[in-house]
């Protein structure tokens, strides 16, 4: 085989690779987050967070502000999410606030498998 022949193959290899890879790592704004977000609901009073209310968030939308009366409608007015644990490819944000405004809890968006609690959350948003 001559030498531009296979450097015609190995470039069309290669734009093929690259093209694959940039249609599958560009996001849309809509799109869902592959993974789960795993929340507890937290009631005051209630210590025991092995018997607390728990909710997995499958694919959540990129963009949406999930609050605890949308994840769990019939609970009480005070309670919050005890804990968020993050299980997506997308980073996510937790909030004291009930609308996903202000600074993430903790400063910054969770990653990959990371979670946190310690603080009446009251949303989190992915992306």
């Amino acid at each position: 085989m001559s030498r531009p022949m296979i450097s015609r193959r190995v470039k069309l290899a290669l734009a093929t690779g690259i093209a694959l890879l940039l249609a599958w790592a560009v996001p849309t704004s809509a799109s869902a987050a592959a993974g789960d977000v795993q929340v507890v609901l937290g009631q005051p009073g209630e210590d025991s967070i092995l018997l607390a209310p728990r909710l997995v968030v499958n694919n959540p939308q990129d963009g949406h502000c999930y609050t605890v009366l949308q994840l769990f409608p019939n609970a009480p007015e005070g309670n919050y999410f005890r804990s968020v644990a993050n299980y997506t490819v997308r980073p996510v944000s937790a909030y004291e606030s009930s609308n996903c405004t202000g600074s993430p809890f903790g400063g910054s968006a969770m990653s990959y498998a990371i979670g946190v609690s310690g603080a009446p959350l009251h949303s989190f948003r992915v992306g």
